[in-house]
């Protein structure tokens, strides 16, 4: 990947996968730019820079082709922008999405819910659990045998955006970003 050119990405992609690319390739991808530009990498600095970028162009094109839902792919912009944050001094280069305010401004606008939904959805959610017969959950030591295609809620995506928000938080320049951040994980104890 390292060879293709900026913004060409999309099209090396289709081209060596025409019939699309799971989950679990798009993550190995995520993954492995992500070891190559950790502080403790002895690359130069022009490597890591072009690894950062990659990074980013590849979380957005994944989201993009619906290779990872959009908050698998918040939460790795988010944990790839909290990488950049442990250099000092600071990457240069890097895009804006990768800053504290552009990652969390874009992971802001992949949350499915509103906040008074998540809550609300927590609340069924809680109830369900609690009234919940023995045949809702999996067998202890039995075989599961799952019908159709795992669903995700939007709740869940919720949560794993939230999980992902405070690498940044303390970072965020811009107030209205802050603002928001901050007032979505107030309500993170809740869900």
């Amino acid at each position: 990947m390292r060879s293709v050119l900026e913004g060409q990405l999309a099209d090396w992609v289709s081209r060596r996968f025409p019939d699309g690319t799971s989950p679990q390739w798009w993550l190995s991808i995520f993954e492995s730019l992500e070891v190559s530009a950790t502080p403790f990498r002895d690359v130069t600095s022009d490597r890591r820079t072009e690894d950062l970028n990659l990074a980013a162009e590849a979380i957005l094109l994944a989201v993009k082709l619906g290779g990872v839902r959009a908050a698998i792919g918040a939460y790795w912009m988010l944990r790839i922008a909290a990488l950049t944050l442990r250099f000092d001094p600071p990457v240069s280069g890097i895009p804006q999405i990768l800053t504290p305010d552009g990652s969390a401004e874009w992971a802001l606008h992949q949350i499915p819910l509103t906040r008074e939904r998540a809550i609300a959805e927590s609340e069924t959610r809680r109830v369900e659990h609690l009234n919940a017969s023995e045949d809702f959950y999996a067998p202890v030591g039995g075989e599961v045998t799952l019908m159709g295609e795992v669903a995700f809620s939007g709740l869940q995506d919720v949560e794993l955006i939230l999980s992902a928000l405070p690498w940044v938080s303390s970072h965020i320049k811009d107030k209205e970003i802050e603002s928001e951040v901050r007032s979505w994980l107030e309500i993170q104890g809740d869900l």
